[in-house]
């Protein structure tokens, strides 16, 4: 009779003991793997502090810049804006004008010369909204000089001899005053360039100044629309009846002629001047602007 084969027996501690065996690495290797993991981790703190340096280097960088064009804000409206001016230049020109006002009304009542403070009201409103507009429809280029009161010698020769005239002739020609239909004339004038003037001004909005620009600007858009549709310079056209207006309305005949003349001469060279680089800054979409929309000034294309 032959003896059965041997039997091997397996405990718990023999069955764990092979698979350690089986699954642990060599010595070398598991060295190997730990050195590698971690250089890897190493570089990726290397890498997060190099991306955070970078995210605290810009946000220093747009501080600075923040506090830099704050800086130069305060330092344009202190020099430029000149709150104290501003305040003092509208306190005057509101008590002007409210006067003025006052003394029109009860030389209308009387029956006598009320054209004359009419029209110093007219200069004082005037005055008055090409700086409100301004600070109100394009707040980036208001400055002290946007009342137009350092408007050059001449603006003030002109409007002096015209307050001259008026005080004159009605003075020595008082007849001469009493011309109604003139008048009225010259009143819807007035109020016809003044509203076409400041709606000019709204409507281009940013893109209105009362300088000539030179160089154009990123924000540069060429307006067709509103009065622009029908007048390529509705702010120059307001303004060219307005100041005839005025004189109209005073029943200046030597003012009337000169402001015509004066104010024809001056614009006509300026809007052909202005046009020069505007067709630079947009180009064929001017010239075609331009063919199709007029200036409405008598004689100037």
């Amino acid at each position: 009779m032959t003896a059965p084969p041997p039997t091997t027996t397996y405990t718990a501690s023999t069955t764990i003991s092979s698979i350690n065996q089986e699954n642990t690495p060599p010595a070398d290797d598991q060295c190997s793997f730990s050195s590698a993991k971690v250089s890897q981790i190493a570089a990726e703190i290397e890498a997060n502090n190099e991306q955070r340096e970078i995210f605290l280097r810009q946000r220093l960088q747009e501080k600075q810049h923040q506090q830099k064009t704050q800086a130069e804000i305060y330092i344009y409206n202190y020099v430029n804006h000149k709150p104290d001016e501003v305040a003092l230049h509208s306190f005057i020109l509101g008590i002007l004008l409210a006067i003025s006002v006052v003394v029109a009304a009860r030389l209308l009542n009387d029956g006598l010369y009320y054209q004359l403070p009419a029209y110093v009201a007219s200069l004082a409103a005037f005055h008055f909204l090409e700086y409100w507009i301004t600070a109100r429809y394009n707040p980036s280029k208001v400055t002290i000089d946007s009342f137009l009161f350092r408007n050059g010698s001449s603006y003030f020769i002109a409007h002096s001899s015209a307050l001259m005239e008026a005080t004159i002739e009605w003075a020595f020609f008082g007849n001469i005053k009493k011309h109604i239909i003139l008048s009225a004339i010259g009143f819807a004038l007035m109020v016809f360039g003044q509203i076409l003037r400041s709606m000019a001004m709204i409507h281009a909005s940013s893109n209105f100044s009362h300088v000539i620009v030179h160089h154009k600007e990123d924000s540069h858009r060429l307006v067709t629309t509103g009065v622009y549709s029908f007048t390529r310079h509705p702010s120059y056209l307001g303004y060219f009846w307005w100041a005839i207006g005025t004189q109209l309305f005073l029943v200046n005949p030597v003012a009337s002629v000169g402001f015509a003349i004066i104010l024809w001469r001056f614009f006509n060279n300026r809007i052909q001047y202005e046009e020069k680089l505007l067709i630079e800054f947009f180009g064929d979409k001017y010239i075609e602007y331009k063919k199709s929309t007029g200036t409405l000034i008598p004689f100037i294309k």
